[in-house]
């Protein structure tokens, strides 16, 4: 089924609360909202989001998505029409260690969708992952592929964090769109496999390798762009679930070489076993997303490596 999905030209009258507003995805898509003249309120607690992230037009609060009388207070005194959700506890590593760490972002989730019921959101954006497909061989994965029983817990939480947000559609018509990022990069970037190779190699000090892994890379002001056209996605649309990627493999060990040769860096690799809970090969089908949202990420990996070094003013 084609749709002639755009971005808004306009967003003039429209007020977004965005969570995680001064991480790196959120940050990109609300100078992007800003930019159309829609009014923008930001939460996050800045555990891993930067200030200096935040657009200086929008509307900050520093809190936690769990603390359900800030939500509230927030939803109550700025009616947004729309809710991006991107705030997540975003160290994977140290959720495996301790699941615990999860826990906010499930409680703040459910916050957000009750507070939308309540004052009548016309649509949740929300923020999830590839990596709730798990170590699954099929690959590209279509959105068909099932969730991986026993994935990591910020997987599982993603994916439940889904299954709610199909409750509140067919209890409360909720409408929504779901975004599965694949690895998503550019600057502003602090957390991730990319970042750490960046820091690591500029320093030169070596980088540790778990295993062999790949990811699927897309660039950020492509992801940007998608985020932008879900909102015109009509709410009719049977399951609003999208993959975002570019539908390509990258081992890890090439992308890390790939940024010594530009930094002209001596690599120094040291490899290690495989770490539990981490997936390994990933890359995801965005044809379903082409389809239904006009979207095609335009940025080459190379291109994206230069323009991620050039803004931390590395080349």
């Amino acid at each position: 089924m084609k749709r002639s999905i755009r971005i808004p030209k306009s967003l003039k009258g429209s007020t977004f609360l965005v969570t995680g507003g001064a991480g790196f995805i959120g940050s990109h898509v609300t100078d992007a909202l800003i930019a159309k003249g829609g009014k923008v309120v930001i939460v996050d607690n800045l555990s891993t989001g930067r200030k200096e992230n935040i657009n200086p037009k929008a509307i900050f609060y520093k809190g936690n998505i769990a603390d359900e009388k800030k939500i509230d207070g927030i939803f109550r005194k700025y009616r947004p029409d729309y809710v991006y959700h991107f705030a997540y506890y975003v160290l994977v590593p140290k959720s495996i260690e301790n699941p615990l760490l999860d826990l906010d972002s499930l409680h703040g989730s459910i916050n957000i969708l009750q507070a939308a019921k309540k004052y009548g959101v016309k649509k949740i954006i929300f923020s999830s992952s590839g990596f709730i497909y798990g170590n699954n061989p099929h690959l590209p994965l279509k959105e068909t592929e099932p969730h991986e029983e026993g994935a990591a817990p910020y997987a599982i939480t993603k994916y439940a964090i889904e299954s709610y947000l199909h409750f509140y559609r067919k209890n409360f018509g909720i409408n929504y769109v779901i975004l599965r990022n694949a690895a998503v990069y550019g600057p502003r970037q602090i957390t991730g496999a990319m970042a750490a190779y960046i820091r690591e190699l500029k320093a030169g000090v070596p980088s540790e390798f778990y295993g062999i892994k790949t990811r699927d890379y897309v660039y950020i002001d492509d992801v940007t762009d998608a985020y932008l056209r879900a909102l015109s996605l009509p709410s009719t649309y049977p399951d609003p679930t999208f993959n975002l990627g570019r539908g390509g493999e990258t081992h890890l060990i090439d992308l890390y070489f790939a940024l010594a040769k530009v930094l002209n860096k001596k690599p120094r690799p040291v490899k290690l076993p495989a770490r539990p809970g981490e997936q390994d090969r990933y890359c995801v089908d965005i044809k379903k997303a082409t389809r239904a949202l006009g979207w095609k990420p335009k940025v080459k990996l190379e291109d994206g490596l230069r323009k991620t070094l050039s803004y931390w003013n590395l080349i």
